[in-house]
């Protein structure tokens, strides 16, 4: 019975933090540019930028297979967290190299709708413990 509450509880906390999520995705450069520390501020908001700078890049490089398109997520989201982070900038700020490339890999992940953000934000924690367990 307990597992059973437990599998329901968990089911419900997915809807609850997607519908938590109130920040717009980005309309345009004008919005990244004139509040840059918006999209730093956590992981959710980061893939938005992700997706939208992918997208920006797909559609200048003309790259249209699937694939190619997913490794330019990764690369991006993975080069901007990894200069935020030694920048010492944004969410990442206090992450090791390797956790912060982990994060920009799920970020690329996320913003090619592989996975949810909040499936992706469990895994990303559950990684983070293991790699530092003093840390909550």
């Amino acid at each position: 019975m307990k597992k059973i509450i437990l599998f329901c509880v968990l089911l419900l906390l997915i809807p609850v933090s997607i519908i938590a999520q109130d920040i717009p995705p980005p309309e345009n450069w004008g919005d990244i540019i004139m509040n840059p520390q918006q999209w730093f501020t956590n992981f959710a908001a980061f893939t938005l930028l992700t997706a939208f700078v992918a997208t920006f890049v797909n559609g200048l490089l003309k790259v249209v297979k699937k694939w190619p398109r997913q490794l330019v997520a990764w690369g991006i989201a993975i080069i901007l967290l990894v200069v935020t982070d030694l920048l010492n900038w944004g969410y990442a700020a206090d992450f090791p190299i390797l956790l912060a490339i982990i994060h920009g890999l799920g970020a690329g992940l996320a913003a090619n709708g592989v996975f949810d953000v909040p499936v992706i934000k469990a895994i990303l924690n559950a990684i983070e413990g293991l790699l530092n367990p003093k840390r909550e």
